[in-house]
């Protein structure tokens, strides 16, 4: 099994809910990619970075067994964020974002498992229309909207768009928080919102976190499992986590509880380390025993 994560790198500068602050190797290229290979997945980024990236940030993930379509490095500087972690919200401020990722380069690539998940401006609908378009029976496309509905006033602070309208269709599964969800619905959230992104859209699987539960819409089925809650530093990355382990579960047992399960899962796993950045990463194990247990806890309802 192969996985494709379409993503540019970023250096994130974190700022955790004690004041500390540290640099993270981040952004979904990182956290699904290595989440992705904690599942067994063949997996290749297609990003860009810039000469400013340490060379140690590759070296890992390359020790990580992530492989890169390209190690030409562009002479735009790497994607930088800083990160405001506070009780209940963080404060995103974009530093720098390299170029965009070229269709291209992904023209004749056979995965088996496509995440897209830009983090500001770098995939085109081009390249999603172009993955969707593509026979549905070879390739499980998993969408994470963030990069497309943020933007950024000049100073570089990130919001989200109040409304939004762009071609999301056909995707197989995508994750959404309250704001994304509400971007995309006009103004939607809950079960409203799920059901318009499902129906409007055609999608066969809406993956929504909504504060400590985790949400998973599939027809009239709709499946929902709460998460302990847990005190950690820093939230980076967790949705990045969410999105890889439901994919790549999804196409290795073609059971979309089993992967709902993996995802809350991974996000319990993680939360549990108390880490900072990609050290939140949890293991396979952890994450197992988390599934297992959701399986036979979770809640369920079939919806009209």
């Amino acid at each position: 099994m192969n996985a494709a994560i379409l993503s540019n790198i970023v250096l994130d500068e974190i700022v955790s809910r004690d004041l500390k602050s540290s640099r993270s190797l981040g952004g979904p290229a990182a956290y699904c990619g290595v989440t992705a290979r904690k599942f067994g997945f063949d997996t290749t980024l297609f990003t860009h970075y810039g000469n400013d990236l340490d060379s140690q940030y590759i070296e890992y993930l390359q020790n990580q067994g992530v492989s890169f379509s390209s190690l030409q490095p562009s002479n735009r500087p790497t994607t930088r964020f800083v990160l405001k972690n506070f009780e209940t919200d963080r404060e995103l401020t974009l530093q720098s974002k390299c170029i965009p990722i070229d269709i291209e380069e992904i023209k004749n690539v056979k995965a088996n498992c496509w995440i897209i998940s830009p983090v500001f401006d770098e995939v085109s609908i081009d390249i999603m229309q172009y993955l969707v378009s593509s026979p549905k029976d070879k390739q499980f496309v998993m969408l994470d909207p963030q990069g497309y509905t943020r933007i950024i006033d000049s100073e570089g602070r990130v919001s989200i768009r109040k409304k939004m309208d762009i071609p999301i269709h056909k995707v197989n599964a995508i994750k959404l928080d309250s704001q994304e969800i509400s971007c995309f619905t006009n103004g939607l959230e809950g079960m409203e919102g799920m059901k318009k992104i499902r129906s409007f859209y055609e999608i066969d699987y809406v993956l929504y976190t909504q504060d400590q539960v985790i949400h998973l819409l599939e027809e009239r089925k709709h499946y929902w499992i709460k998460v302990p809650r847990h005190e950690t530093p820093d939230s980076t990355g967790l949705g990045d986590i969410i999105a890889s382990s439901f994919a790549c579960t999804m196409v290795r047992e073609k059971d979309s509880v089993w992967a709902f399960c993996f995802a809350a899962g991974a996000l319990t796993a993680a939360l549990q380390t108390k880490e900072i950045g990609i050290k939140k990463i949890p293991s396979r194990s952890a994450i197992e025993q988390n599934a297992t247990y959701y399986y036979n806890t979770m809640n369920f309802e079939i919806i009209e």
